[in-house]
């Protein structure tokens, strides 16, 4: 059997995503992004990828204007901007819409990466 990788609600999920290979987090059972400081993917998950209908390239993109426009708005970015703002970055919503599917809805974790920028996880519902 294989080994089973954390769960979404870890409560320190970024710190262990940081230890696991990458094969590992593209198999994971939902969505990882990577963001550095000025918001360029460094990693996009192969799940991410599927679930999302996303199939372009997206590393060294700007995910909220190039990828995700439809969530560069108040209630996504805007709640990661505050937490940056407030100096903690590790936060949980839902959030309604998805590339392919506008009322899908969607359960969000951002946390701060060792190095800088920031894990985005996303669990489809």
């Amino acid at each position: 059997m294989a080994p089973r990788g954390p769960d979404f609600n870890e409560p320190d999920l970024a710190s262990i995503i940081e230890t696991l290979p990458p094969a590992s987090v593209h198999a994971l059972p939902f969505g990882v992004i990577r963001l550095d400081r000025k918001g360029q993917v460094i990693f996009y998950s192969e799940t991410e990828r599927r679930s999302s209908g996303y199939d372009q390239e997206a590393i060294s993109r700007s995910f909220f204007t190039e990828i995700a426009p439809c969530m560069n708005n108040a209630k996504f970015r805007g709640r990661i901007d505050q937490a940056l703002a407030a100096g903690t970055l590790d936060i949980s919503f839902s959030f309604t819409g998805d590339f392919s599917d506008p009322d899908r809805e969607l359960d969000v974790r951002v946390q701060s990466a060792t190095d800088g920028g920031c894990w985005i996880f996303i669990r489809r519902l």
